[in-house]
Formats: structure tokens, C-alpha cells, sequence
């Protein structure tokens, strides 16, 4: 590989968020891409702070963080959650920052059937990115309105009462065509219904995202808006609504147990530098809860890998994506044996170990497409976190093997953007039939994609903790 042009890549990361960036009626946030995505989302807002912080522009940091409680949940059962998307074309001055949103904000508001923001949530990876900024005036502003957010996770994400939190949406993983949901998603157009939000999907072609996944994904939302109308008007109770809800999907996620796990060890640090002993006691007691309740119901020992549950009752998705490697920058949730065995399959090239890893499913499943949507391809902040979890595997079992993999990833990761640009995902290498090491490199979806700019990162990381 090149040496790094560290420069040239905080220019281009520096440009694209700049062209990105929206002051809209009610906050300035950071699109993640212009045409395709206009709206804020939340877990691309908290990647797009590390990305300000890291070029030094910390007010952009602190405004992407505060545009995300713009609309949150101020009353009813669902006070506090923080909507997934928040709209821009609310307000008539939002179309002078960017005219072609008019389209997409009629779309997405008669989606969601709200006028400013949609109703489910995803990846809680804000509070980790809040404490990346040291101050504690920044942290008291958003301490309550953090609190609210993930005290919502716990009473309305738990149903089970058993410290495995679920996601009852594909859009709430972030990894929303994932074949993970393939089950769930093959039931529900077997139902032969035609969603009604068709006409409203935005079809973006280089991202080559399958109409059939956007159908399913659309007829999830129709059920899902169903169960929770019919709540909300007090036709089902809580423990009735939760139930139809978890025979629809009702998934339990490692990744989303990693999230929550080391969003809420955040969440505990920044209550406990402010005095909240209480509240700080609570988050982290339910952290070591979450990393209890994985282990012993996601874990398969014969497999020597993590899988995810879904449905009522619960049953294993057993397929192989990368989920269980982000599990590792979460801290203590995986134990240093299973951790060893996550490594084998990494390194596995019948597994993970393609030509531009981390592939987002095993190159050994049926569902496997290195240049398919977050089903085979390979995406930067997935490798952002895999590098951190490596080098955190490292130092908690005290072993260098973890390192080289995470040079290999971080690397070619780097070399992916020095070739083809800030894309939102790239070719992983070769389809199973194929030679990996032929692969010739391919980048899709959008182009200056906001979230890419982890790639600074990514490149500190090689210099300093990898060196």
C-alpha cells in the first residue's frame, strides 16, 4: 500500500461534509449524502461528530449532536425515543438549503405518517459520542434529554423483562438488508400484499438495493404502524401490543446489545463527572445485565459465534454477518475465549477473510454478495468498529494476535477510499465461485458519503495504536 496522504483525505473529508451540511428552522446537521439522503439520521449524525472532531471543528461536533433531540419524544408511551430520521421540509425555509428535499420530505412524511420525524428509532450511539466532547457544561445541556432516550430503551425495548433489548424494524439496526430479517422478510411478501408506501421508496440504483427488501421492509412498517396505532388508542395494552410486535420480528441483536451496552457504560461516565451517582449506578448495572443476558442466549458454543433471536417465541437467525465483531469495541460483553474463536472465523478466508474485509455476511452463506447492500459488501464504519474492537481485545487479554488483523482491516479500508472516494460501501472481493484475490475494487451507493470520513480515523489509529 501508498503512504497515507493524511492531508488530502482531511480535505476531501472536510469538502464533502461541507457540502453536505443543512442549517435547517430548527438546527444545523450534517446530511449523509446530497439527493439521496436529505434528512438527519441519527446514528450517521453521531458518526459525522467524530468526523467534525477529528478535523478540530468541535461547534459543528456539538450542533450535529443537539440537532438529533430536535425531535424527540416529549409525551405518551414512547416519551423520550429519538426518531431514526429527522425530517428536512418541515419548515418552508429548509427547502432554500436544498430544493430537491420538497420531494423526499412529502415521501418520508406521508411514510411515517408524521409530519416532522419518523417513528422508530436506531443504532443509540449518541451518548458515546457525546462524551467524546470533555466538558461538562456540553454534557449537563444534553444529560436529561440523554437519560430520557435510553431510560425509553429500557422500558419500552425490553419486553422480555430479561435484559435482551430488540429492534422491531429492519431501518432501527442500521444494517437494514441484512439476511438476518430474510425470514422475517420472506413471510411477510408471501403474503402477497402490495405495500402502500411503493410509490413513495427512494430508489437509489448504484446502491443496487433490491425492490423486494424495500417491499418487505415497507409492509413491516404498515404492520408496525397498525400494532402501534391500535396502542396508542388504547385498543391493545402495552403487553399485547409488545406481543404482536415480537411475532412480526422482534429481533434481538448482538450488535444492537453491544450498542446499548457501551452507550449506556457511556452514559454512566458522564452521570458520574456530573454528580448523577444514582442515575450512573443504573446504567452501568444494566450494561453488566445486557453482557450477562448475550452470553448466555446469544452464544452458540458449537458454532463458536454469536446469533442473533427473533419472533415470539424467539429462534436463532443463524447466519453469519459481521455483527458479532462489532460486539468487541463494547468492552467486556465478549470473554476472551469466545473472543479467540471470533478471531478464527475473522481470519477465515472461507469466512470473513476477503480480499477488503469485513464483509457484512460470511462469504460461506447462500446470502453472501460482495457487492450487494449490507449483504456481503464492505463498509466503513462496520471496519471502524472492528479495528477499535481488535485493539480493545488486545489489551483486555493481553494479546498481540488481535493486532494484525486490525492493521490488515484498517489498511485496505484507507486503500478503498484513496482509490475510489467517499462511497458509501465497497466491494468486499469476489463472488464464493470466484478468485477473492482478482476482486478488482468497486465502490456503490452515493458518492461523498459523510459517514466515510471515519477514515481519518481509522488512519490515526494505524499510526499511533497500531504502529
Amino acid at each position: 500500500m501508498a503512504s497515507i496522504d493524511l492531508a488530502g483525505l482531511q480535505d476531501q473529508a472536510r469538502r464533502v461534509l461541507q457540502a453536505n451540511r443543512v442549517t435547517a428552522a430548527r438546527g444545523r446537521y450534517t446530511r449523509p449524502a446530497p439527493h439521496t439522503y436529505p434528512h438527519q439520521w441519527l446514528w450517521d449524525s453521531c458518526f459525522h461528530a467524530r468526523v467534525y472532531l477529528l478535523l478540530g471543528d468541535d461547534q459543528y461536533a456539538r450542533d450535529e449532536l443537539r440537532a438529533l433531540f430536535r425531535e424527540q419524544v416529549q409525551s405518551g408511551v414512547d416519551a423520550g425515543r429519538l426518531p431514526h430520521m429527522t425530517f428536512l421540509g418541515a419548515d418552508e425555509a429548509d427547502l432554500s438549503q436544498d430544493p430537491e428535499a420538497k420531494a423526499a420530505y412529502a415521501r418520508d412524511a406521508a411514510l411515517f405518517a408524521s409530519p416532522r420525524a419518523s417513528n422508530i428509532t436506531q443504532p443509540p450511539i449518541v451518548a458515546e459520542t457525546v462524551y467524546l466532547i470533555k466538558d461538562a457544561t456540553f454534557w449537563r445541556e444534553l444529560w436529561e434529554p440523554l437519560c430520557r432516550y435510553y431510560d425509553w430503551w429500557m422500558r419500552r425495548r425490553n419486553p422480555r423483562a430479561d435484559h435482551l433489548y430488540v429492534q422491531w424494524h429492519l431501518w432501527e439496526g442500521g444494517a437494514d438488508a441484512t439476511p438476518r430479517g430474510d425470514e422475517a422478510c420472506a413471510r411477510l411478501l408471501a403474503s402477497g400484499r402490495r405495500a402502500r408506501a411503493l410509490e413513495w421508496q427512494t430508489v437509489n440504483p448504484t446502491a443496487k438495493k433490491r425492490q423486494d427488501m424495500l417491499a418487505a421492509r415497507f409492509l413491516m412498517l404498515e404492520d408496525l404502524q397498525t400494532v402501534d396505532a391500535a396502542e396508542a388508542q388504547g385498543e391493545l395494552s402495552e403487553a399485547e401490543a409488545d406481543r404482536r410486535r415480537l411475532a412480526l420480528w422482534g429481533h434481538i441483536a448482538i450488535d444492537m446489545q453491544a450498542y446499548l451496552m457501551a452507550n449506556l457504560n457511556a452514559l454512566a461516565q458522564i452521570g458520574a463527572a456530573l454528580g448523577e451517582t444514582e442515575s450512573s449506578r443504573r446504567y452501568a448495572a444494566e450494561a453488566r445485565a445486557i453482557a450477562e443476558a448475550t452470553n448466555a442466549t446469544l452464544w452458540d458454543e458449537e458454532a463458536g459465534f454469536y446469533f442473533d433471536r427473533f419472533g415470539d417465541p424467539a429462534r436463532s437467525a443463524r447466519v453469519m454477518t459481521h455483527a458479532p465483531f462489532i460486539a468487541l469495541y463494547a468492552g467486556d460483553i465478549v470473554p476472551k475465549e469466545r473472543a479467540e474463536r471470533l478471531l478464527r472465523h475473522l481470519l477465515d478466508p472461507a469466512r470473513f477473510w476477503t480480499r477488503w474485509p469485513v464483509p457484512t455476511t460470511a462469504r460461506s452463506e447462500k446470502a453472501f454478495d460482495p457487492d450487494d447492500y449490507w449483504r456481503g459488501s464492505t463498509w466503513i464504519n462496520v471496519n471502524w468498529f472492528a479495528v477499535n474492537g481488535l485493539i480493545l481485545a488486545a489489551r483486555r487479554f493481553d494479546d498481540e494476535r488481535y493486532l494484525q488483523p486490525a492493521r490488515v482491516i484498517a489498511r485496505k479500508t484507507i486503500e478503498l477510499v484513496n482509490d475510489l472516494g467517499f462511497r458509501e460501501f465497497y466491494r468486499a472481493g469476489a463472488p464464493r465461485s470466484e478468485d477473492d484475490a482478482a476482486a478488482e475494487p468497486m465502490g456503490f451507493g452515493p458518492r461523498s458519503f459523510g459517514w466515510t470520513g471515519l477514515v481519518l480515523d481509522i488512519a490515526r489509529i494505524l499510526d499511533t495504536e497500531l504502529r
